[in-house]
């Protein structure tokens, strides 16, 4: 089946997510107090959910605490699909792998299937890509004021500054927002035949 593309260009554009960020990250935390902090190279973090499930990964290549504050270089979210409860499920990004990049907005179908079947990104819903992003523990929040690029199997975008919010569960892309969404196409009824009647979604009380 082929897909469709459709571009959208907007001024800004606010992404509904599944919990990005969560409290307690980054548990390395320094008194400024005495003038120290810490530095990470090749950053990875995982975060579960409450069914200790795992939610999503954090890459950086460097990670830099200062009280409150983690400052990231070339962070990464894989966002998980929510069936993994050990990171040793997932094929994650070692210190000697590449770091993966963001295929180009439009990209043709090959391009962008190849991607997905990598084997860092089969167990993903989405990622996150940016040059520079600053984490707030006290708030919760991840925010960026570089190029930003989101990568989903359905949709993606690029724009420029992001902040993403883990109590409100958003991402929001704040200017310059290109997107393009992929639609299946529905298949035409063979000839003498209606089309089939939809079925209802099954919902959970």
């Amino acid at each position: 089946m082929g897909l469709r593309a459709r571009k959208i260009h907007a001024l800004s554009l606010l992404f509904i997510l599944a919990a990005v960020f969560g409290s307690g990250a980054f548990l390395l935390a320094q008194d400024l107090s005495s003038g120290s902090y810490t530095i990470l190279k090749r950053y990875l973090y995982p975060r579960y959910n409450g069914n200790n499930e795992i939610e999503y990964l954090v890459y950086g290549m460097t990670a830099v605490n200062k009280g409150s504050l983690i400052n990231l270089t070339r962070p990464m979210i894989d966002l998980v699909d929510g069936s993994y409860t050990s990171i040793r499920q997932i094929d994650t990004i070692n210190p000697n792998d590449l770091y993966p990049e963001p295929y180009p907005l439009g990209s043709k179908d090959k391009t962008i299937q190849r991607f997905w079947n990598d084997s860092h990104h089969r167990h993903s819903q989405a990622w996150i890509f940016a040059e520079e992003a600053v984490f707030d523990k006290s708030t919760n929040i991840l925010t960026s004021d570089n190029a930003a690029h989101f990568r989903s199997r359905q949709l993606d975008a690029d724009g420029v500054g992001f902040d993403a919010d883990n109590d409100r569960k958003f991402i929001h892309i704040r200017s310059g927002v290109r997107v393009v969404l992929r639609l299946k196409e529905k298949k035409a009824p063979a000839e003498g035949q209606t089309d089939p009647q939809p079925q209802k979604e099954e919902t959970k009380p």
